[in-house]
């Protein structure tokens, strides 16, 4: 048994595959195990990973499954103390899983971890931050901390964080074996999208810590670079034209689940947010309703999910209140 999962799950990702997986090789840290989960790629993926990489154990899907489900098929294969749950448009610096494997031994309570994430352009590495932890406001809007910021050090003492970004977490699987529901530890009805987020907020609610571990350095390809703390409505707006239909559909369909699942009670910075979002969906993406039709689906299914969660609660409202910014 090894003491790290590499999970990594593909999806049309030939342009990242070599230089991910020569990253990851190239880590000083080797007590590790790859394990490939392909979600129906209809590019070239799986004839490099083939080519270059006939070592690896590949399970093939005919069609995408979702990241979520594909991810939590590859955490019950595998056996190990920690999970890295490894994106195919990742980067890795060498001393990356050393450095986070190091503070998870020394830190018992702490669930996951992530280090300072910087942003690929073009293939190539620059100081911009794209993540360097999740950080939730009180109206329950969640961001990728830092993102889109020079990184000039600012983020360079190792904190504690309301949660990592989906982008290359580690977790432990005591943790993640606490909060698993119906055998899923990412939660399956997300498909894909704010998966990350759901479960920082259930680690967080059954007492487990997040840190950030900047001396561990990785990049990562991220379509939308603008720095999503510092913007204005319209620019957020604007910054959400840029996505696909489908990132837009399950990132605005996902956060409804997010705030059944986890929100105690609806709070008026909650509710205007959600207002403000829905006129919007309303005038400017009205095809994007039917995250509204889905969500009426699930709702008692999230009911349960949430009644389980905050069975298993170990923190207070005011410690998890000190959370929103």
């Amino acid at each position: 048994m090894s003491k790290v999962s590499i999970n990594l799950v593909t999806w049309n990702g030939a342009k990242y595959i070599d230089n991910c997986l020569r990253s990851v090789f190239a880590q000083t840290f080797k007590d590790y195990s790859i394990l490939i989960i392909d979600n129906g790629s209809s590019d070239e993926t799986l004839a490099i990973i083939k080519e270059q990489y006939p070592q690896l154990k590949v399970i093939e899907h005919k069609k995408n499954i979702g990241f979520a489900k594909a991810h939590n098929q590859a955490i019950h294969w595998s056996k190990s103390d920690y999970v890295l749950l490894l994106n195919q448009d990742v980067v890795l610096a060498s001393g990356y899983l050393n450095d986070l494997v190091n503070f998870l031994d020394n830190n018992s309570m702490a669930g996951s971890v992530a280090g300072k994430i910087l942003r690929l352009q073009d293939e190539e590495k620059t100081n911009y931050i794209d993540s360097v932890g999740l950080r939730i406001y009180k109206n329950y809007r969640v961001v990728d901390m830092g993102a889109g910021e020079v990184d000039e050090g600012q983020y360079d003492a190792i904190t504690e964080i309301f949660g990592v970004s989906g982008a290359l977490p580690v977790y432990r699987r005591k943790a993640l074996e606490e909060i698993m529901y119906q055998q899923e530890y990412l939660d399956e009805s997300f498909f894909s999208y704010k998966e990350d987020v759901d479960l920082a907020h259930r680690l967080i609610t059954a007492g487990w810590q997040s840190w950030r571990v900047p001396t561990a350095v990785a990049y990562h390809d991220r379509t939308v670079s603008s720095p999503y703390e510092k913007m204005t409505a319209v620019k957020v707006a604007q910054n959400r034209q840029k996505k696909s239909k489908f990132a837009k559909f399950y990132s605005y369909r996902n956060h409804l689940y997010f705030l059944k699942k986890n929100l105690s009670r609806l709070t008026l910075a909650v509710f205007f947010y959600e207002l403000v979002k829905a006129v919007y969906v309303l005038l400017f993406e009205p095809r994007n309703l039917r995250a509204w039709k889905d969500y009426f689906h699930v709702r008692k299914e999230l009911k349960a999910k949430r009644d389980l969660i905050q069975k298993r609660r170990k923190i207070s409202e005011e410690k998890l209140s000190s959370w929103l910014s």
